[in-house]
């Protein structure tokens, strides 16, 4: 039995435009965002999802209750989801941490995973993002469920689910707002059935319509 996981990015915010690191400050919906948001709604919604699950901060929330609303599904939501927390470093553009933080640059060039500030690094970030997974493959196995949430920390669970680390991480691009990434869970019987070793399976990243 295989279980489907619906990931979606939260619709633009100015932070967004500017290039501006949010972290988990909460930061709202552009007009741009709240468009993005009301585009895909339709889509994610032709997917089935019979549960949707969210970031509780503003800018996935309410992507995930317009989503919600196309659906005719009420959102929960999961501390989990967050974004990486960026520590100190919210609300700089990349440009501000080079010129401001000359540690900034070397940890950026090392290759190596590393803590943002006084806040998270992605390993840590990637292990709360998959147990939310888990837990929503838990509770819906068989069905297909969608979860919003943020750029940095989808991308970091996707790749720890396929079981990736930092390296792979920075292969992978960066998700676009309100894109859509799709994940196949598939169930130990039928995975055994097939001799598949790796249960997890990556059907669509990085989608979107505008």
């Amino acid at each position: 039995m295989t279980t489907r996981i619906v990931l979606v990015r939260h619709g633009e915010t100015q932070f967004n435009a500017e290039g501006r690191l949010q972290g988990q400050w909460d930061i709202p919906l552009s007009a741009v965002g709240t468009a993005q948001a009301q585009a895909v709604a339709p889509v994610v919604a032709a997917m089935n999802p019979v549960a949707i699950v969210s970031s509780p901060l503003v800018r996935a929330r309410v992507t995930a209750e317009t989503i919600g609303r196309a659906a005719g599904l009420e959102v929960a939501f999961d501390d989990r989801l967050k974004e990486v927390d960026v520590g100190q470093w919210a609300g700089q553009t990349v440009a501000d941490l080079h010129r401001n933080d000359p540690e900034y640059t070397s940890l950026m060039a090392s290759g190596e995973d590393f803590r943002r500030s006084d806040g998270e690094t992605t390993a840590e970030v990637a292990q709360r993002v998959t147990a939310a997974i888990k837990d929503a493959v838990g509770e819906h196995t068989g069905e297909t469920v969608c979860l919003v949430a943020h750029g940095f920390a989808l991308r970091a669970g996707v790749v720890r689910l396929l079981g990736g680390g930092y390296p792979e991480f920075l292969r992978f691009g960066g998700l676009g707002n309100c894109s859509w990434t799709v994940l196949d869970r598939i169930g130990a019987g039928e995975a055994d059935r097939r001799g598949m070793d790796d249960r997890w399976r990556l059907r669509t990243y990085n989608a979107t319509l505008m």
